[in-house]
């Protein structure tokens, strides 16, 4: 049988599974797939099996480096799957020009979205890992041999490695939402390329993933869901996968903030609820305000800021957490959290004045307290305090 997607001659049997491999999207939509299926290229032998999953938009450019230091990685057992949604740019044809078994392409007919696109990373893998990596996370020379030999060792569902925001000394092993929130930093979990997931472990669950999306963290709350409810085990891992990048946000921190606080809804016990609503607080809320100063430069955008300070808070101390100020007062003289506490004390006190200050008069305010060295501060801070594992 003579099969034209494919392009080349296979067995009607293997055509048939080349179907299934490649069928429509099951998220929303119909997609348009070009490649050589996983029976014909990769031996079923070998164990553990990865999908590197690269979701993609319009950033030709970031991909076409991506796969450049992807490709010479490829060994025996893994696939590449480029996920685009829909980009209008030279996508196809820098996937195209590869010509290799090991890369293949997925296109959407119509954007579904970022998060849309993550979920076909996991509804459409075949394979035991899936790797979900953004086209603009460079990984480091030697990362694909590396994470395989961590999985062929690998007893657990969910692997975290570490990153420039958060590095583990050892491998750490946790078994419940309060050890994992101990253990880690919420800002390194939501970043997707720096997991690695057991399909066997998620896919169960994916309807999680979907009743998630708003919160622009689906992913996370599919991890917690996950060692919440199935009693399942995570491994932080110090096996650097990624470059430290610094590519600028190219998205509302006051738009993430408010979906964000949204994820203690998703957790069923309300210890678990508490612990995360005041990991968000201490973590998250104080960054998010200060990066989104730099979206104050109209009324709008200032009256924007003011709500998102007045209400998220509120929305935390519903699940009753403890606000930052509290962890302040409790480490204050603790020699290896006094530099965080009165980081934290600093940046509350600014933030409360700036809410306090008329619209006409904030942007004149708020070029009394530059808002890079706090952002410096605080960051260098909750990057100090998360080298776990020592």
């Amino acid at each position: 049988v003579d099969s034209t997607e494919l392009g080349v001659r296979v067995p009607l049997p293997q055509l048939f599974r080349s179907f299934w491999s490649f069928g429509p999207a099951r998220s929303g939509g119909t997609a348009e797939k070009t490649g050589i299926s996983r029976e014909l290229s990769l031996p079923t032998y070998m164990e553990p099996s990865l999908t590197i999953a690269i979701p993609t938009y319009n950033r030709a450019g970031k991909l076409q480096a991506q796969l450049d230091r992807l490709i010479p990685q490829l060994e025996v057992g893994v696939c590449c799957r480029v996920y685009d949604n829909a980009s209008t740019d030279e996508t196809r044809q820098i996937v195209e020009k590869y010509q290799s078994p090991q890369i293949l392409y997925s296109r959407s007919q119509h954007n579904y979205g970022a998060e849309r696109n993550f979920l076909r990373c996991f509804e459409e893998c075949d394979t035991e890992w899936v790797w979900v990596l953004s086209d603009d996370d460079p990984v480091l020379p030697g990362a694909v041999a590396e994470l395989m030999q961590l999985l062929r060792n690998c007893q657990c569902d969910f692997i975290h490695t570490s990153t420039g925001l958060c590095k583990y000394a050892r491998d750490i092993i946790v078994s419940d939402v309060g050890q994992l929130l101990q253990e880690s930093d919420l800002g390194a979990l939501n970043l997707i390329s720096e997991g690695v997931y057991r399909m066997s472990a998620f896919r169960p669950i994916l309807r999680v993933f979907i009743s998630s999306i708003s919160t622009w963290a689906a992913q996370l709350v599919t991890i917690l869901t996950l060692i919440e409810a199935r009693k399942s085990t995570i491994l932080l891992s110090p096996v650097e996968l990624l470059t430290n990048g610094t590519a600028p946000l190219r998205w509302s921190t006051l738009d993430f903030i408010i979906r964000f606080c949204q994820l203690p809804n998703f957790l069923t016990r309300p210890a678990n609820q508490r612990l995360l609503a005041e990991k968000i607080w201490l973590d998250v809320f104080h960054w998010a305000l200060l990066t989104g100063l730099r979206e104050t430069d109209d009324a709008e955008g200032i009256q924007k800021w003011k709500r998102c300070r007045r209400l998220v808070p509120l929305n935390l101390g519903a699940f009753h957490a403890r606000s930052p100020l509290a962890f302040a007062a409790r480490n204050w003289f603790r020699p290896e959290h006094c530099r965080r506490s009165f980081t934290i004390f600093y940046v509350t006190v600014v933030l409360t004045l700036l809410g306090w200050c008329p619209a006409v008069a904030f942007p004149r305010f708020r070029r009394l307290f530059p808002s890079p060295p706090w952002q410096r501060g605080l960051l260098i801070c909750r990057k100090h305090q998360f080298v776990r594992g020592d």
